[in-house]
């Protein structure tokens, strides 16, 4: 028994919390050789497992264990700091923060102070995908999951050792190996994306440091020094693997998380203070930056988050600095608030109690207020789409897409004769394309729901006679994992009723009008927000400024314009991976999708054509070597037209339609040059 082992303050676990964070934060920062940063969570959780376990154990052996005592230590080591953070990242969002990414902030605050944020950004924001890089609480669902865990574990513990002690391994055996298998099966069946944030996905990895604990508590491993430095080094050898050489293109969490999860493992069990690894991790500047890492978890996303949005993107010195400043609020965070609020004779429980109550009631109201104020009245979608009816152009900024788009149908008063419905690979076709009147309503990555809700929306508005439906590949990919539609889900559940019922008349816009109506509460968050906010956006485009943008744009019409910044002169051929990582054929997508087009065509008489929108030809012929279901795809959309007898024009192959290597932006999106060769074939 070596519970002498498990008493004693373990220096290297600190430098192991270093290793854990310090890559967190490099990954989350940009730093590409950091491409499997990532991994320093699943480190977290091992280590977790292995703490907690180990305080359960004890005290139930010493007959000192409480539930009070115990969920009063975790209360003392969470909340302090993360309130904190989020009353001073609150504070920073009015500052910096659009109508509408404030809504999206005060959301989130909600979720984590609840502890169910894994749930809430799986609903909204795919961990590996960019827009995640501008949540600035998106690294709490770490949190929710551990606090998940903790509501549960301890009552899982305490019946076993009190009935079955003898079995307790035996349990969290099953539990690791139960866990780690429906992560697997989620990983190869969604993805990644619920996998990801899904708590008994990641149960396993909190199980395998409880095993860690009870090995050591009970097991002897008396070995000798040499085999623990091999096995010691071994773990670190698989943690640095990942961290280099795993990247978001991993399937993640899955087995392969077993390569960090393992290292970490073998270093709590193996790393005695004999031990070469030992000394390595027990340097003063590990140990210190462990002692900070819970705050410094906290500080870096939100500060990277803030940063990104203010500065559109960041220069190496700007990361720099950023992280600098992570690290000083992180002591900050450390001395005066984690090591006062976690001293019992600094501060009593009921003090403690009423505090953090207070304030955390405090915080769930005040977000809630802020969320539906922000959300429902003056939005940034609502604001620009007014803008857009009495300008020719106006510069584009981070919003919700889905409403922007809901709202340029309720405001328009445009008379197109054409829509565009699709993903940002057709947002470049427009007027220029067509005599009549177009309205281009397309929306980055659009799935089958945008298509559907987008359209049946518009038609709601608009008496259109064509209507131009991007057919990327993810439409009908089970896998594709886009979300972002759940914003209009109310739009597209009216919308399935509507097809359903082959009814044209059917209620699509849900809240077309905005609350006129303002509260007290509400005119002073107005009042605040005018004060604080310095991010005031100047959205209208003078007709001299179109042809040298310093941000993207919108055209009346729809189109997008980009910034001079993101037009590259060289494209360097990738595989086409986009939404498209994993893929299996999704049979009730294609239903759907039918069952959407014949409504289209039979019950509101319009005609429906098919864009194929190329691809940067390099990056194609590498893509269908690959990945060629690719062909597969696109004859699926062929065989969809003439099942529903509509016509299909262009290709994903750019040599099919006569465009260049040089009519691409990048290598998903062509130049509008390159799509009125493909819509030149309608007339």
């Amino acid at each position: 028994m070596t519970d002498k082992l498990n008493t004693e303050y373990r220096a290297e676990i600190d430098g192991l919390r270093a290793l854990a964070v310090l890559p967190v934060i490099s990954f989350h920062a940009g730093f590409d050789i950091f491409s499997g940063g990532f991994v320093g969570v699943d480190i977290f959780f091992v280590i977790s497992g292995y703490l907690i376990t180990t305080i359960i154990i004890k005290d139930l052996d010493n007959n000192t264990f409480s539930f009070k005592k115990f969920y009063e230590r975790r209360a003392r080591r969470i909340f302090p700091a993360l309130i904190f953070v989020i009353l001073i990242s609150s504070i920073i969002s009015f500052i910096f923060l659009t109508r509408s990414e404030l809504a999206s902030y005060f959301k989130s605050v909600v979720a984590t102070l609840l502890f169910f944020s894994n749930f809430y950004f799986y609903k909204t924001t795919p961990y590996f995908r960019s827009e995640s890089d501008l949540e600035p609480l998106l690294h709490t669902w770490s949190l929710s999951i551990e606090e998940q865990f903790y509501m549960i574990f301890p009552i899982i513990i305490l019946v076993f050792h009190r009935f079955f002690k003898r079995y307790i391994f035996l349990m969290l055996a099953f539990g690791f190996v139960a866990s780690l298998f429906i992560c697997q099966f989620l990983a190869l069946k969604t993805g990644g994306t619920l996998n990801f944030y899904f708590t008994f996905s990641r149960a396993w990895e909190l199980a395998l440091g409880a095993i860690c604990a009870h090995t050591l508590i009970y097991k002897d491993l008396s070995y000798s020094t040499l085999i623990k430095n091999f096995l010691s080094t071994i773990g670190i050898i698989l943690i640095v693997f990942s961290i280099f050489f795993f990247s978001r293109q991993t399937v993640f969490p899955s087995f392969y998380t077993l390569v960090p999860t393992v290292g970490t493992s073998l270093i709590i069990l193996f790393a005695d203070k004999d031990t070469f690894i030992n000394k390595i991790l027990s340097i003063k500047f590990l140990v210190s930056i462990g002692l900070i890492s819970y705050s410094l978890y906290l500080w870096h996303q939100p500060l990277l988050a803030f940063g990104r949005i203010f500065f559109d993107d960041l220069s190496t010195i700007n990361k720099l600095t950023l992280i600098f400043l992570s690290i000083l609020m992180s002591i900050i965070s450390y001395f005066l608030i984690e090591k006062i609020f976690r001293d019992k004779n600094k501060i009593d429980f009921k003090f403690f109690f009423k505090t953090i109550t207070i304030t955390s009631i405090f915080l769930v109201l005040f977000s809630l207020i802020n969320y539906n104020y922000f959300s429902s009245k003056n939005s940034t979608e609502a604001r620009l789409a007014k803008l857009l009816v009495n300008n020719n152009a106006v510069y584009s900024t981070k919003m919700d897409q889905r409403k922007f788009i809901k709202n340029r149908i309720i405001y328009e008063n445009l008379k197109p004769k054409v829509l565009v419905i699709g993903s940002s690979r057709i947002m470049q076709i427009s007027n220029d394309n067509f005599n009549n009147q177009i309205l281009n309503l397309g929306v980055s990555g659009a799935s089958v729901e945008d298509h559907i809700a987008i359209t049946l929306m518009a038609l709601e508005k608009f008496n259109v006679d064509t209507i131009l439906l991007g057919a990327d590949p993810w439409l009908f990919n089970d896998f594709a994992n886009q979300l972002r539609w759940k914003s209009i889900s109310e739009e597209y559940k009216n919308s399935l009723k509507s097809i359903q019922f082959k009814s044209k008349d059917y209620n699509i816009i849900e809240n077309k009008n905005d609350r006129k109506t303002y509260f007290f509460y509400e005119r002073f968050l107005e009042k605040l927000y005018g004060f604080l906010n310095i991010r005031k956006l100047d959205l209208t485009i003078k007709e001299n400024q179109i042809n040298n943008l310093s941000k993207d744009a919108i055209l009346r019409d729809g189109k997008r314009v980009y910034a001079n910044k993101e037009i590259k002169e060289k494209i360097k051929a990738n595989v086409i991976e986009y939404s498209m990582y994993q893929y299996k054929f999704s049979d009730e997508y294609y239903k759907i999708y039918k069952s959407f087009i014949e409504h289209l065509t039979n019950v509101h008489n319009k005609e429906v054509i098919l864009v194929l929108p190329p691809y940067y030809l390099p990056s194609y012929k590498l893509t269908i070597q690959e990945k060629p279901f690719y062909l597969d795809l696109e004859n699926k959309f062929k065989e969809l037209s003439k099942a529903t007898k509509i016509k299909i024009i262009g290709s994903y192959d750019a040599s099919s339609v006569s465009c260049y290597d040089y009519e691409f932006y990048d290598n998903l999106h062509a130049k509008d040059s390159c799509m009125k060769k493909i819509t030149n074939s309608i007339n």
